[in-house]
């Protein structure tokens, strides 16, 4: 499904979950699918891994230290996913599951050290668990049945079936249905059957988030969020609307609830909201943050609650055309003075790598890389060679971008009249400085950057000056 909105060029800032103020934001594009953190605090969204195919189900370890996650490896059939681990700071990428079997929906054991997920090995879905390297792949629960949708807090392990919450030990004993929602299995006109699906256990082991189908009006299925003890009793319902949203995620402090909106009745708009434990102070948190087509998916919470991490979808990727400006803030400067070259990469690629290419009076070249902010660059030099320079900027293109070039601008370095401080007409200082020294004492002799040289007829800074 795709979300049209229109563009917002201002994002929410979330100094608290019910203060917002306004600030800019960008979120960067590169391959169509991506992990991203987007930061409560400042409102910032950046990209922590890319890749060019489907990534689904982001788990983070209790230790808030790595990501478990699916990945379609060379196709879009289900046997094509695997399980992958990665640091959730982008590094120590890892696959766990290499077969032709169906491997998705993994969960973190408690201590870090094992992950539960789902297989289809056999006539069913199963759970099935390994070593957090992969090895030592075993079954764990076979209820004869399509199980799905696990979680493991302490020793339990929550999971779905018959389109019901069930729970059991995490060593596959003691099997026990937690909820019975009204028509469940029963199938009407949305792509699942009446039930509940996708149980949380809170982090202290008392209570389940889930959410339950409600409605078949939409084909998406209308759900609403409900919590219960871990008895089977308590019951309360968060929300009321009948959206098509879950897949809650509590946070470590286990007040709050994230979770996806990916429909409100047949309009498609997969963004991230926000919700108190008892079902208060519900808020959106990116239809204005992020830019149109692109998708949200698995929001979970960082271990300190500080940010969000989610699986973030360009709707539509395909590689984009960009185009590169500059221009120069003078056309004629004298020796020393200062030159300003500025100029926007379009489509406002965010921190790209661009390179500024100088080409001296006598045709030899001085390179510098800069990198943009929200697409805009600047640099400045201070030009010491008489004559006629140029100016070029180029940049290399990413994963999600073409790469482009900008125009040459030209600029002329005129000598200073003789006498205004910068040494012999005609000849840069730092000829004049060699000329000098070859009158001193012979002795040792430094002079560091950035150091007034008094011998000479004028002061000059040596970090100031290009040549």
């Amino acid at each position: 499904m795709r979300r049209w909105r229109l563009l917002a060029l201002s994002v929410m800032m979330f100094a608290s979950f019910s203060t917002y103020s306004v600030r800019a934001s960008h979120v960067p594009y590169l391959e169509e699918w991506g992990i991203y953190e987007l930061d409560l605090s400042s409102g910032q969204v950046k990209i922590i891994y890319s890749w060019f195919e489907r990534i689904e189900t982001l788990r983070v370890d209790e230790a808030g230290e790595r990501f478990a996650f699916t990945v379609r490896m060379g196709g879009d059939e289900y046997e094509k996913q695997e399980i992958c681990v990665l640091g959730v700071d982008g590094g120590g990428f890892s696959r766990l599951t290499d077969n032709t079997q169906w491997d998705l929906y993994p969960a973190w054991s408690p201590d870090g050290s094992e992950i539960a997920y789902l297989s289809w090995r056999n006539e069913t879905l199963d759970i099935w668990v390994m070593n957090s390297d992969g090895g030592g792949q075993r079954l764990l629960y076979d209820s004869g049945y399509h199980d799905a949708d696990i979680h493991w807090i302490g020793d339990t392990v929550a999971f779905t079936r018959n389109s019901q919450i069930w729970v059991m030990n995490s060593d596959g004993s003691d099997a026990r249905r937690l909820t019975d929602p009204p028509r469940a299995g029963e199938w009407g006109d949305a792509v699942l059957p009446f039930g509940d699906y996708d149980p949380r256990i809170s982090p202290d082991g008392s209570r389940v988030v889930y959410e339950r189908m409600v409605d078949d009006s939409s084909p998406h299925g209308n759900y609403d969020l409900i919590t219960v003890n871990m008895d089977g009793t308590g019951e309360t319902r968060l929300t009321d609307n009948g959206w098509t949203q879950g897949l809650a995620s509590w946070s470590g402090d286990g007040e709050r609830l994230v979770y996806l909106v990916s429909a409100v009745g047949s309009e498609g708009r997969y963004d991230i909201y926000i919700i108190y434990k008892d079902g208060t102070d519900m808020k959106d948190l990116t239809s204005t943050l992020f830019p149109p087509g692109f998708l949200a998916h698995s929001p979970v919470f960082s271990a300190d609650d500080a940010s969000i991490y989610f699986i973030g979808q360009w709707w539509d990727w395909k590689m984009l055309d960009t185009a590169l400006t500059i221009d120069v803030s003078a056309d004629q400067v004298s020796s020393g003075e200062t030159v300003m070259v500025t100029g926007e990469l379009k489509l406002g690629v965010h921190e790209a790598e661009i390179r500024l290419t100088y080409t001296r009076p006598d045709g030899t070249e001085y390179t510098r890389d800069i990198f943009t902010e929200e697409g805009m660059y600047s640099d400045s030099i201070q030009p010491e060679y008489h004559g006629d320079w140029t100016v070029k900027a180029s940049w290399m293109g990413d994963p999600g971008h073409h790469g482009s070039s900008s125009e040459t601008r030209s600029f002329t370095v005129a000598e200073q009249p003789q006498g205004e401080g910068r040494g012999i007409p005609g000849f840069p200082a730092a000829a004049v400085i060699a000329g000098v020294a070859l009158y001193l004492p012979q002795r040792d002799f430094f002079v560091p950057c950035n150091t007034e040289i008094e011998f000479l007829p004028t002061t000059r800074y040596c970090s100031q000056i290009i040549r």
